[in-house]
């Protein structure tokens, strides 16, 4: 290849690559506005989400799902840059990965704790602060609350005998900064502190409460008294555990949206939590715990239509097609008449917005010339196929049943964290026609059919 090719695949597979737009002016281009379109135009979560915090005096609360690579990063800054023009609203963004470790259980005073502290450290970054409402960053804050409460733990001595002290003498610096890198970092030290705080939860809300009350004044006597502070939470999906405590994980983002769905709420703030798809099926009606705006759902972008042929809605494909030809130029890639292959991944992407940039991104990966072959495209579909391999013998009778039925198939609530694992690979994916319905991945829906045929017949034969 030329000098000038290699260039733009380069180029193309790094603009298809994962990640959030940040609406900052650089990267605009890439959004593709789904619901603008009158066919998506229901399902705008951001619409959704800025109205009931426009609509709520002073303080909400709401709920984010949907599939990952589904767009809710993105999502959320289309949010924040939206809240930002309107002048009004002070926004923190917090990524709860940078304060808890996604592959250990959750508990509520944890992150209680991360919150506070992505709040206190997301407003002064983006400037919003000039300095913490009590003169004590939140870490150094805690460190003094478990010093009051006589709350020990090992590594906070520690931090506090060896660390220096802030001007005011009152807490180690070293202790505050290790306070927050641990409680990511090291899960005994997580645990330890979990059981020494079982006891004083009540006093730890309080104090979280009081802290946030004293960031929202702080920002209001800065900007003005009509300021509202908007919190979103983003990355909570990402909480799902390993293979070996996935289940434990997931009960833990139960547990703590639920039973404890009361401490998520806070006077004077609107917040947005990210949460994962799973929960809408593990818990049904989560929304009403998060009044006034419930639970908002990014569905999967319905590329087929729910009937009997699965006819492909080419106002989808049309969507998906401006998403690629954003990030580069696919003729060039594909050929000049390869629309037809376009839309086939389109298809075979399922919708899932993710899927359909890894599809391009593997086939750019593989190019050797251009425009590529048509052995480059199959070979770029199978390696993604791959991805979803292998799939036990039960495993896809239930999807072949979902595939069929559009429905979960769920026969049993003992088997809803195995559910959870089909939404969190995406082997199952959640559409939106009026009410929801369900269909398997296009990618394994072949395979899955040919394997539950002969599972079928070979468990039918030993019976």
């Amino acid at each position: 290849m030329t000098p000038d090719e290699q260039d733009f695949l380069r180029r193309f597979f790094r603009a298809v690559a994962d990640r959030p737009i940040e609406f900052n002016g650089q990267d605009d281009r890439r959004y593709v506005s789904i619901y603008s379109d009158p066919n998506f135009e229901e399902h705008n979560p951001v619409k959704l989400l800025m109205r009931s915090i426009e609509y709520s005096t002073g303080q909400s609360v709401q709920l984010l799902s949907g599939f990952r690579g589904s767009g809710k990063s993105t999502e959320l800054r289309r949010l924040r840059s939206k809240l930002d023009g309107r002048g009004v609203y002070k926004v923190a963004l917090v990524d709860i990965e940078d304060y808890l470790s996604p592959s250990q259980p959750i508990d509520v005073s944890d992150f209680l704790m991360a919150l506070a502290g992505g709040l206190g450290d997301s407003l002064l970054a983006a400037g919003h602060l000039t300095g913490d409402p009590a003169h004590e960053g939140y870490w150094a804050r805690l460190v003094n609350f478990l010093t009051r409460t006589n709350i020990e733990v090992p590594e906070i001595s520690a931090g506090l005998s060896a660390g220096a002290s802030t001007p005011d003498k009152s807490v180690s610096i070293g202790a505050s900064a290790g306070l927050k890198a641990t409680l990511k970092s090291d899960p005994s030290f997580r645990e330890k502190l979990q059981k020494r705080m079982a006891g004083h939860l009540a006093a730890l809300t309080r104090d979280v409460r009081a802290y946030v009350e004293e960031c929202v004044k702080k920002v209001k006597a800065r900007y003005g008294p009509d300021t509202e502070v908007v919190l979103l939470v983003d990355s909570m999906e990402h909480i799902r555990g390993t293979i070996t405590n996935a289940a434990a994980v997931q009960d833990s983002v139960i547990n703590l949206l639920v039973q404890h769905s009361d401490k998520l709420h806070f006077d004077y703030l609107h917040v947005v939590y990210t949460v994962p798809p799973y929960l809408k099926i593990l818990q049904p009606n989560l929304g009403s715990l998060y009044e006034p705006g419930g639970l908002q759902m990014i569905p999967t972008l319905k590329v087929r239509l729910k009937d009997e042929n699965r006819t492909p809605f080419q106002p989808a494909l049309d969507l998906l097609e401006k998403l690629i030809s954003e990030r580069g130029d696919w003729k060039r890639l594909l050929g000049p008449e390869s629309r037809a292959v376009v839309d086939e991944l389109s298809l075979l992407s399922g919708g899932h917005l993710r899927d359909h940039l890894r599809l391009f991104a593997e086939i750019i990966l593989r190019a050797d010339k251009l425009p590529v072959s048509r052995a480059v495209v199959d070979a770029a579909i199978q390696q993604n196929r791959n991805g979803f391999l292998p799939i036990s013998d039960e495993a896809a009778i239930w999807l072949d049943m979902i595939a069929n039925s559009h429905d979960v198939a769920l026969k049993s609530n003992a088997r809803l964290h195995e559910l959870a694992g089909y939404f969190e690979a995406h082997l199952a994916l959640n559409y939106r026609n009026g009410a929801d319905w369900y269909d398997i991945h296009p990618l394994v829906r072949d395979v899955v059919r040919q394997q539950a045929e002969v599972a079928r017949t070979r468990w039918a034969g030993k019976d």
